[in-house]
C-alpha cells in the first residue's frame, strides 16, 4: 500500500524537529544540514550513509541513552542500524516484535565493589552512572552478536575503547551530571572521572570476558 506524500512529509518534519521521530522504543532526530549518501545494493536494500553531521538516536530504560547513527540499511522485512561505538543492530519492521536493546546484565556485584571503593556521595554517584552506561553498552553489543567469551586480544582492546567512548559520550549529555547535582568541572572530567571509569570498565570487562 502506497504511503500518502503528506504522511511522508510529516515524518520528515518530525525527524528534523527538536523532538525527533519515535520508532518503537527509539527516538531519532536529524541535524540540519544533513550529509547523507543513499544507494540501492544488488539485494534491493536501501543503504543510507551519514558522514560529517550524524543523526542521533535515543532510548530510555533505567536511564536515557543516546548514540550517533553512521548508517542505516533498509531491507524488505527489516533493517540494520550502524551506530558509532557500537556493533550493528538488526531490527524488524514488525510492530509486534520485541523492542531493541533488551535486558541488561546483572552487575550487582560491581555495584557492591563501588560502594566499598567510593564511599563519598559524589564519586559513588559518578561510578554508578559509569556502570549503568557501560552495562547498557554491553547489552547492546551482546544483542548485536558480540560473543565476549570468544574475543581475541585485538577485539577486546577495541571493545574496551568503544565502550569507554560510548560511556563518556553519554555522561557529557546526562542532565543529572551536566546540570544536576554533579557538575563535571575540569577537575572531575579530566582527573577524577578517568580513574573512576577505568575502575568500572576493568571490572565490567573482567566479568564479560570471564576473566576471574
Amino acid at each position: 500500500m502506497a504511503i500518502p506524500i503528506s504522511q511522508i512529509k510529516q515524518i520528515v518534519d518530525f525527524i528534523f524537529s527538536k523532538n525527533g521521530y519515535d520508532i518503537k522504543n527509539l527516538n531519532i532526530s536529524f541535524p540540519q544540514p544533513l550529509d547523507i549518501k543513499i544507494i540501492k545494493d544488488t539485494s534491493e536494500n536501501i543503504i543510507l550513509s551519514f558522514t560529517e553531521s550524524l543523526p542521533k538516536v535515543t532510548w530510555k530504560k533505567l536511564i536515557k541513552l543516546s548514540a550517533y547513527v553512521q548508517g542505516l540499511t533498509l531491507g524488505k522485512e527489516g533493517g540494520t542500524l550502524k551506530l558509532k561505538y557500537l556493533p550493528d543492530i538488526k531490527f524488524s519492521y514488525d510492530e509486534n516484535s520485541e523492542t531493541l536493546f533488551g535486558n541488561s546484565f546483572d552487575t550487582s556485584d560491581i555495584e557492591a565493589q563501588i560502594d566499598a571503593e567510593y564511599q563519598d556521595e559524589e564519586r559513588n554517584f559518578l561510578a554508578k552512572k559509569c556502570l549503568q552506561y557501560g552495562n547498557e553498552w554491553a547489552t547492546i553489543a551482546s544483542q548485536g552478536g558480540t560473543n565476549f567469551a570468544e574475543c581475541d586480544s585485538y577485539s577486546k582492546r577495541q571493545l574496551k575503547r568503544d565502550c569507554k567512548d560510548f560511556v563518556m559520550s553519554n555522561l557529557k549529555q546526562d542532565p543529572e551530571i551536566m546540570y544536576g547535582s554533579v557538575i563535571l568541572t575540569f577537575l572531575l572530567m579530566y582527573v577524577v572521572l578517568p580513574v573512576i571509569l577505568k575502575f568500572i570498565l576493568e571490572r565490567l570487562f573482567r566479568k564479560l570476558f570471564n576473566e576471574y
